[in-house]
């Protein structure tokens, strides 16, 4: 899931491509998503072809992420079958994405607009303990859990 965390559809960080993602995994400075909120500036400034300027637009734009919609933290997790559209409407159902993991699969599944394959995909993933762990990282970090505004339905 980590390709799709930073991407615009996501967590929108600026000027973290794909190209740097990888050299991100491939230095064993990220591993999943909730490692992106523990770079340092430094170790993003001393990546191959970066400006000091650009760390510090990439390092910003992390921070900012935090703040996101719960809805592309949601797809930014790359569960399968959860595109844009489905995290959309999922969101608008739940106030928090806690809630969201902990409806289980009939109910997701009975909701407008969620279909059987979406239900059981995110209820899937959210079974994994590995996954689990992630969500509580990323929450203990800072990132925003509430489904709240009008992409969200609230």
């Amino acid at each position: 899931g980590t390709p799709n965390w930073a991407s615009s559809e996501a967590m929108d960080i600026q000027s973290c491509d794909a190209a740097l993602v990888t050299q991100l995994v491939n230095r064993g400075l990220v591993h999943d998503a909730a490692e992106f909120y523990r770079l340092k500036l430094g170790e993003i400034a001393a990546l191959d072809g970066m400006t000091k300027d650009r760390a510090q637009r990439i390092f910003d734009s992390i921070t900012a992420s935090m703040k996101r919609e719960a809805w592309r933290v949601l797809f930014g997790l790359g569960i399968p079958n959860i595109g844009v559209t489905e995290a959309q409407s999922l969101c608008r159902h739940f106030p928090t994405l806690d809630a969201l993991f902990a409806a289980g699969r009939e109910r997701l599944a009975k909701l407008e607009g969620v279909t059987e394959i979406t239900a059981r995909s995110l209820t899937h993933w959210s079974g994994d303990p590995v996954n689990r762990k992630l969500l509580r990282r990323l929450e203990k970090i800072g990132v925003n859990f509430k489904c709240q505004g009008p992409q969200c339905g609230g």
